[in-house]
Formats: C-alpha cells, structure tokens, sequence
C-alpha cells in the first residue's frame, strides 16, 4: 500500500513510500515497509510532459487493459 495514491519525484534513497503486506490464504502474516532503493531525480520538462500524457491515457483508458 502506498502512503501516496502517486508517488512523485524527486524521491531519496531510503525513503519509506508505503508498506508491503505479505497474505497466506488470505490472512496478513507481515508488513514491511516499501523503500525507494536509489534517488530519483524529477525528470526535465519534455520528461514530465510525457509522464502526464501517460498517466491520462492510463487514467482515461487503462480499465480498457485490465
């Protein structure tokens, strides 16, 4: 689960950004938090421009592949 619905950059090295819970027949048996492994940078313009027109087009149409 992420503490986030969208997790955004820039994001640190170490960074907790939600928990994994690991279920066996459906019981939760552990959690352990999700951690960003290496830094991510916030990309430049034309990186984000790409980023929104794909995040819509998933947004708009991504029950389509599901």
């Amino acid at each position: 689960t992420l503490t986030e619905p969208q997790l955004t950059a820039p994001l640190k090295k170490g960074q907790v950004v939600g928990t994994i819970d690991f279920q066996l027949n459906g019981k939760s048996i552990e959690q352990r938090p999700l951690i960003v492994m290496e830094n991510v940078e916030e990309g430049g313009f034309f990186g984000r421009m790409w980023d929104f027109v794909m995040m819509k087009f998933h947004q708009w149409f991504g029950s389509w592949f599901s």
